[in-house]
């Protein structure tokens, strides 16, 4: 990077699947600037272990995997946006394998998954390492690519727009994005480009345990939100049942391909507790269901976490169809195929995000959301299992298929520098440090996997005062990336907060005490920061 602001056709803000996919699959006469925020292979899609859900087999249909969609995501799914993403999976599979990931199963054989929620087997895979094969695999391909220009480590902090650096562009009442201020190196450089195209992913350090890599800090989500743009179901954030409870690997998640393979969940007391909480489907049913299971058992009999049986599946099998899980556990003392394994929900996905079209239009000229970062209704009120994979590479095609012929000229565009002004260096990091932990703290303590309006009254009044706080930093501090990352969680957990206040119901993900029926018609929640 250089002083003057550097010009791109396509500027892409995230290097997960969905930020992969819509690179490799531009045309490679534009030049794009792919921006890592940490060293890639990155993101969750890296640690994703279960796979990618997709129609390949004679025994399954579209139909049938929208039903099992629509099934799991609390009657809030938009069936159309749903059925174009299921329809666009066997393309996406083939297009993958072109780029050289063969998935398990992909060939309509017998050796695709099964998880919660599924009535067939259609999650393909590579053994648990799933998202590392996919995300090693995609980043070769970026690297060998000469119109992909990688930048990493950086970080994106703002977005430049239109209203506030070339009015002339606005039109009507629509804003266009003109790029983004980028922190690299220690210097923020002011990037131009046509097409702009969030794909940071989610913000699972929003609470104290989640299973997202410490870089999941909301940062498109929090940003487009500055910015003006509506994000949507916020209120929605998924908790994955099972990630291994243990002091030195927090964030470590349990696959639920085991539990499709006969795994059995256990209270301390030896006890199979799901045919309590749901009957017929058992360790098999949607993700929020199994949560709320494990959250009400730990509860009702006042224990930290519950078990996870897998001993039933052998060493053989473990080791070879389940290496990165085996692996995982050994490494803390745990042997699977002896004892049981000690798991608790822990957040994982952030169902709403940035209101986008499936192609990732916004209702900004310019900006592009796909993959977690956005939301486009295909998941609902509560994702599920291994369609996340499937909408981030469908999105990533289709971005790429509807960029070409909509890119303007970057050079056409100009932007103010970053102007750091009297801002001093941080000199007491434990400010930044409380804050963190506190925020973190809040949402896991009161904005959970059960809720009531006097918690998240209780968290908006804290949330607000430590917003204001990080807020008066970002101002007269300079800018280092925990303290913009910061301050992306207080934006990102306030609309979560929001969202949930404004739900008066309990539906999929979101379940509240003082409210817990279900409302139809079903709606969407939307918020927007008037500027």
């Amino acid at each position: 990077m250089t002083d003057k602001a550097t010009e791109t056709d396509v500027l892409i803000l995230g290097a997960g699947m969905a930020g992969l996919t819509c690179a490799l699959s531009l045309p490679r006469e534009l030049r794009i600037l792919l921006v890592s925020k940490v060293p890639m292979p990155t993101g969750s899609t890296y640690l994703a272990q279960g796979g990618l859900a997709a129609v390949v087999s004679d025994d399954d249909s579209f139909e049938l995997h929208l039903r099992d969609t629509v099934e799991a995501g609390g009657g809030l799914v938009d069936e159309k946006v749903a059925m174009g993403i299921i329809r666009t999976g066997p393309r996406l599979v083939r297009q993958l394998a072109d780029w050289g990931v063969e998935l398990e199963g992909s060939n309509g054989g017998g050796k695709s998954g099964i998880e919660g929620g599924h009535s067939v087997r259609r999650v393909l895979h590579h053994k648990d390492r799933t998202g590392r094969l996919i995300s090693e695999v995609l980043t070769e391909r970026c690297m060998e690519r000469d119109n992909i220009r990688i930048l990493q480590p950086a970080f994106a902090v703002n977005l430049l727009t239109a209203s506030r650096e070339m009015p002339d562009l606005v039109e009507g009442a629509v804003d266009r994005c003109i790029g983004a201020h980028i922190l690299y190196e220690g210097e923020i450089a002011t990037v131009l480009a046509g097409e702009t195209v969030i794909a940071t992913g989610g913000a699972g350090k929003v609470y104290r345990y989640t299973s997202n890599q410490d870089s999941a800090t909301g940062d498109g989500m929090a940003m487009a939100y500055r910015a003006g743009l509506p994000i949507r179901n916020m209120e929605f954030y998924q908790f994955h049942p099972t990630c291994l409870f243990h002091p030195d690997k927090r964030n470590f998640l349990i696959t639920e391909a085991l539990r499709g393979e006969g795994a059995r969940l256990l209270n301390i007391r030896g006890e199979r507790f799901m045919e309590r909480y749901d009957p017929e489907r058992m360790e098999l049913a949607p993700r929020d269901i199994v949560a709320r299971a494990i959250d009400s058992e730990m509860k009702r009999l006042g224990d930290d976490h519950v078990l996870l049986d897998a001993t039933h599946l052998g060493r053989r099998r473990l080791e070879d169809s389940f290496p990165e899980v085996t692996e995982g556990v050994l490494s803390v003392g745990i042997v699977p195929w002896e004892v049981p394994i000690p798991v608790v929900p822990a957040a994982h996905y952030s169902v709403g995000g940035i209101e986008a079209a499936v192609d990732g239009r916004t209702a900004m000229h310019g900006l592009r959301a796909i993959g977690e970062a956005s939301c486009t209704g295909f998941h609902g009120a509560n994702r599920l299992g291994s369609n996340s994979l499937l909408e981030a590479g469908v999105m990533g095609l289709k971005c790429a298929d509807s960029i070409p012929g909509t890119v303007m000229d970057p050079c056409q565009f100009r932007a103010r520098d970053w102007s750091f002004g009297r801002a001093e260096p941080i000199m007491e990091n434990v400010l930044v440090d409380h804050a963190w932990a506190a925020i973190r703290s809040v949402m896991w303590d009161y904005v959970g996997i059960v809720r009531s309006d006097r918690r998240l009254h209780r968290a908006l009044r804290i949330i607000d005062v430590l917003s204001d706080e990080v807020e008066e930093d970002y101002w007269s501090l300079l800018p280092v990336i925990g303290l913009l990352e910061l301050r992306n969680i207080c934006t990102v957990s306030r609309a979560i907060v929001m969202s949930a206040l404004r739900r008066r119901e309990s539906r999929g993900l979101h379940y509240s005490l003082d409210c817990p029926e279900t409302h139809q018609p079903p709606r969407d929640t939307v918020i927007k920061l008037t500027l």
